[in-house]
Formats: structure tokens, sequence, C-alpha cells
């Protein structure tokens, strides 16, 4: 139904081998961008996925940008990706000045 593109794979050489986080990221967003230039759909997660990557990566705006995908091609993962992109913008928002 859904064309994983070696995702499985590539997120079980990340676990055991940290280095290959990258290669995974790499992967998962080549494979997304052949599903989307084909009007293909992502499979349910991977657009999250690959925002998380992003994220912990510390591109904050990649990763809102895929959670906002994840979220408008997935409705039932409205609340969680909205939850997700709404703590990385207080995160990068700036601390609050003291008034005194």
């Amino acid at each position: 139904m859904y064309q994983w593109g070696g995702y499985e794979n590539g997120l079980y050489k990340s676990y055991h081998d940290p280095n290959q986080v990258e290669a995974l990221r790499i992967d998962l967003e080549n494979h997304i961008n052949d599903l989307e230039s084909q009007q293909q759909t992502v499979a349910p997660g991977l657009y999250a996925e690959l925002g998380t990557l992003y994220f912990q990566k510390g591109d904050s705006d990649a990763a809102k940008r895929y959670y906002a995908k994840e979220r408008d091609a997935w409705p039932e993962s409205r609340g969680f990706m909205t939850a997700m992109i709404e703590t990385i913008e207080r995160r990068q928002q700036p601390p609050a000045k003291d008034v005194q």
C-alpha cells in the first residue's frame, strides 16, 4: 500500500550505529522527494520521522516544515504534530525579560 523506501533498514542501522543517522536522513529525504515528485502518498510517519531527524540535527525550521507536512497529510496526527510545532516555536522565542 505504501512505499517505505528502506526506512526500516536505515532506522535499524542508525540505532546500532549513530554514525548512520545522517545517512538515514538523506535516504528518507530522497525517498520523500521521489514520492512527492511522482504525486504518490508518503507513508504515515515518514514526514514526522524526517522532521525529528532535522530537529535532532538542530534545524528547527526544517523540523517544523516536515511536522506540518505530516499534520496535513495525516489528520489523525494533527494534535501531536501541532504540539510538536508549538513546542519548537516556544523554544525559538527569546526568553522573557524580568520586569522589576
